[in-house]
């Protein structure tokens, strides 16, 4: 299987995939789902078209439906089973878009009459429903809606690819899209227990969706109809069909250390060219389910399939069990694979949260080129996000604008500045098997559901504690989800002896969002004989540290494995610092000048060093509780020292006493 991937990645090398072209990725992804309402002007909404829609639970739905690879066109019914949550229902609501025509809506088997506002169509009941009845209702409709285009997505596209000359219609609905092509109620919390998408096609095509194939059925001379079965709970946007002339190259994987076996089914266009380029890269996905079963458990609808259908996107859609892909490239498949974890099984709360789907896919990205390709190559792409996320000065991950699409899936804040997101956690957390325990927790624990960013919060918080590694986790969401802007550093440093000094100031890009960002941060120190790489806790400004180190310091760097958005505008070596470079403002020390002694405040359980300029111990000794503590002075030289104070957990401090 290794050879796999080694052939893959050549075949993506020919086609020209460099890294700067993996980093588009998130581009690809984000003009597909958005690129449409940008260039329309077009809004779309935050929530329900009615709140009406919330009274009832979405139990199950079946599409059975007939659909043409050259058109939009599209006709049949759609049912739907639901559950009344409200203590009486005397309507039943759904969203459907015109230029899409109601022709008949049934209740429990019953004709009943409809109103319609906007695209919200409301059905009288015959009589009001109680708390906890079960209902069906059916709805017959035909139409053609509006086809979007190669580079622009809508619910529904009936296209002709610019590379293969073949044509496929199908469905993208992120994010409010799904009411372009079928009857729906488009509520993210309110996933569907389970689906039936029945698709009637010329019997010279197929028809992919969720799920299992049950049968393909002759319906009629020269048709016939795609039986699909979904059986995992399903968000409304992931209900997807693609209509085209494919070929089903399909393969069985098992997954590692099992007995077990999957089902990986690709539809690819029929062009004799298409699947010899790009067979070695769908042969790889086996690989790639693999590799993120083990970071955050087993695929999670693997009793069912992985697979993929092509359509004339510019890039891909993480629709449930078979991604759409434009194309395909190792990268593109980690993103939309990564998404049936962070997307598919645990659905974002709200489109705020989008993060929590693209922030984590497109970390996925990072996590396949770092196991696949190489450390390096993942940096290269981390900092390629950083230099995206910095090309502007503020934006919050968090979504504050819903009703704005282009917002929703920007290609800076919601794909890259989430994926940094993501990374820093992991550096925050600096344990890999404590971080990639908390993913796993994350799917076992909101399976099949909807989950917010805050509620992944609360999940580190009750895995870890308040506080990891000096950093409070309240904080780190506070600052980079909700939070705008990136720090900024000058540093100056110096070495005397064995003893080097750092003094790091901070600058943030939007002070007003974040005035100190509180972040663990590498320090790289360098010499002619060799470099080392030190990690600490930056939680103030103009903080000063000082290491031990026997090389000859040449010069040093800031995050020099592009762990966090930063930027570094300056790097200076001074001879020393003055008394007043740094101040402590936790820790108290009088009087400073002295003659006799000094009196420290401010420190609870600490390791206390006094030292002279060249590093040498004067005095030391561990201090237990928060009562002061007195520093003798009165034999010392005049002069300045240095005092360290150690903490648990904590950076070490490091003061400068002057003896009179």
């Amino acid at each position: 299987m290794k050879q796999v991937i080694t052939t893959a990645l050549t075949v993506c090398a020919m086609a020209g995939s460099t890294h700067a072209q993996v980093q588009r990725k998130d581009w690809h992804c984000h003009a597909a789902k958005s690129h449409w309402h940008q260039q329309q002007g077009m809004a779309a909404k935050p929530t329900v078209e009615s709140t009406e829609e919330d009274k009832y639970d979405m139990k199950y739905v079946k599409l059975d439906i007939s659909m043409s690879n050259v058109t939009t066109t599209l006709g049949g019914s759609v049912t739907t089973v639901a559950r009344v949550v409200v203590p009486s229902l005397g309507s039943y609501v759904f969203e459907l878009e015109a230029p899409l025509v109601i022709d008949s809506v049934l209740i429990d088997g019953v004709l009943r009459p409809y109103t319609t506002s906007g695209d919200a169509h409301t059905v009288a009941l015959a009589s009001p429903l109680a708390m906890g009845t079960m209902f069906t209702a059916q709805v017959f409709y035909h139409g053609t809606p509006i086809s979007g285009t190669n580079s622009s997505a809508k619910g529904i596209n009936s296209l002709r690819s610019p590379s293969w000359g073949n044509w496929a219609t199908f469905t993208l609905s992120e994010s409010y899209r799904a009411k372009e092509w079928w009857p729906c109620k488009q509520s993210l919390k309110d996933k569907i227990d389970s689906a039936d998408i029945w698709i009637t096609v010329d019997d010279s095509l197929k028809a992919g969706s969720n799920g299992l194939l049950q049968a393909v059925t002759p319906v009629a001379p020269g048709r016939v109809r795609y039986e699909w079965k979904e059986r995992y709970p399903i968000d409304y946007y992931l209900i997807s069909a693609a209509v085209g002339k494919y070929v089903d190259y399909s393969y069985y994987m098992r997954f590692d250390g099992s007995p077990d076996s999957m089902l990986v089914q690709n539809y690819i266009y029929d062009n004799p060219a298409t699947l010899p380029n790009f067979k070695n890269i769908i042969d790889s996905t086996d690989e790639q389910i693999n590799f993120f079963s083990s970071l955050f458990g087993r695929y999670p609808f693997w009793k069912e399939k992985y697979g993929h259908a092509m359509g004339a996107l510019s890039g891909g859609m993480e629709h449930q069990t078979m991604s759409t892909m434009g194309f395909f490239q190792s990268w593109l498949i980690a993103h939309e694979l990564g998404h049936q974890w962070f997307g598919d099984n645990v659905t974002c709360a709200t489109w705020s949260d989008i993060v929590m789907n693209e922030g984590f896919a497109s970390y996925c990205e990072y996590l396949y080129l770092d196991h696949f390709r190489g450390r390096a190559a993942a940096t290269a792409d981390m900092r390629d996000r950083h230099v995206n996320v910095m090309s502007e000065l503020g934006g919050s991950v968090y979504v504050d604008d819903t009703t704005s699409e282009p917002r929703i899936f920007s290609s800076r804040l919601t794909y890259d500045k989430g994926a940094c997101m993501v990374h820093q956690l992991r550096h925050v957390i600096n344990n890999d098997p404590w971080f990639f325990s908390l993913l796993r927790s994350w799917q076992t624990y909101m399976k099949d559901s909807t989950g917010s960013t805050m509620e992944f919060r609360d999940l580190a918080k009750a895995m870890f504690g308040t506080t990891v590694n000096g950093i409070n986790i309240d904080t780190f969401f506070q600052q980079w989800f909700y939070g705008e802007g990136y720090p900024m550093y000058t540093a100056r440093w110096s070495q005397v002896g064995a003893n080097v000094f750092v003094q790091l100031q901070q600058t943030t890009t939007v002070p007003t969002s974040v005035s100190l960002f509180k972040v663990p941060l590498e320090l790289r120190l360098r010499s002619a004989t060799g470099d080392t790489v030190i990690r600490v806790l930056n939680n103030q400004n103009n903080q000063l540290f000082s290491f031990s180190w026997g090389k000859t310091m040449t010069n040093m760097s800031i995050d020099p494995n592009a762990w966090l958005i930063d930027s570094t505008l300056s790097i200076s070596r001074v001879s020393t610092f003055s008394i007043n470079d740094v101040q402590h403002t936790d820790i108290s020390v009088a009087p400073n000048p002295t003659t006799n002694s000094w009196v420290a405040t401010g420190i609870a359980d600490a390791a206390l060093t006094l030292c002279d300029v060249t590093g040498k111990t004067i005095w030391n000794t561990t201090h237990a509780g928060n009562t002061a503590v007195q520093i003798p002075a009165a034999t010392l030289a005049p002069g300045m020292y240095l005092l360290r104070v150690r903490r648990m957990g904590m950076e070490d401090a490091v003061l400068k006493l002057i003896k009179e």
